[in-house]
């Protein structure tokens, strides 16, 4: 009628593309920018989470660590403390009483025994004795009751004396004693052990008192 070869047709097909499937995605997501989620997007962020959980943990677990070693140095460090000062208390008071003693009494020349009699020229302290008694360094003087040397953080395992004494000398006495931490729970951080040994001579006709 209008000169047209063929009529128009309305209803033809348009070819539907990729590149009008990404317009239409991208009018979506400006319209709804929060609706559309990765599929992936989840899984990700849980892989995240349990890998700075990972990491957390190893933290803390180092971070115990150390301080749980710290703790334990400083428990190990103390009772070798406290063994350190009972022993150097015993010796310091055994040498006092040695050099201040006119004779040895027991162990006999040439002997070896676990406990130590000086003769002293003051009557009140006369004998001193040293010996163990439950575990304990013990000092009687005279008529005096005894007393302990040695703490309750600590144990003597073994207590020696040893005359090294020679004819027309004042006397040598050899002291030798194990001094460990008290443990009786078995924890490694209290046990401490050190082996103590000195060499006391007496001094000609006593020192003085």
């Amino acid at each position: 009628m209008f000169g047209l070869k063929e009529p128009i047709n309305f209803m033809k097909k348009k070819t539907f593309t990729l590149h009008h499937f990404n317009i239409i995605q991208k009018l979506k997501n400006i319209i709804h920018p929060h609706t559309t989620v990765p599929q992936n997007g989840l899984g990700f962020t849980l892989i995240e989470f349990f890998i700075y959980i990972a990491i957390l943990i190893s933290i803390l677990a180092l971070t115990t660590g150390f301080l749980w070693n710290v703790v334990l140095g400083n428990i190990k460090e103390n009772s070798y403390q406290e063994v350190q000062q009972n022993g150097r208390f015993s010796l310091t008071k055994i040498t006092q009483e040695i050099k201040k003693a006119e004779g040895i009494i027991n162990p006999p020349l040439g002997f070896s025994t676990d406990s130590l009699s000086l003769e002293m020229a003051d009557s009140n302290l006369n004998p001193t004795i040293f010996y163990l008694a439950e575990g304990k360094l013990t000092i009687t003087q005279g008529s005096n009751p005894p007393y302990p040397l040695t703490s309750d953080r600590v144990v003597i395992k073994n207590l020696k004396f040893t005359n090294l004494s020679y004819e027309n000398t004042p006397g040598t006495i050899r002291i030798e004693m194990t001094i460990e931490h008290s443990n009786p729970t078995g924890r490694i951080e209290y046990q401490a052990s050190i082996d103590f040994k000195l060499t006391v001579s007496l001094v000609e006709s006593g020192a003085t008192p």
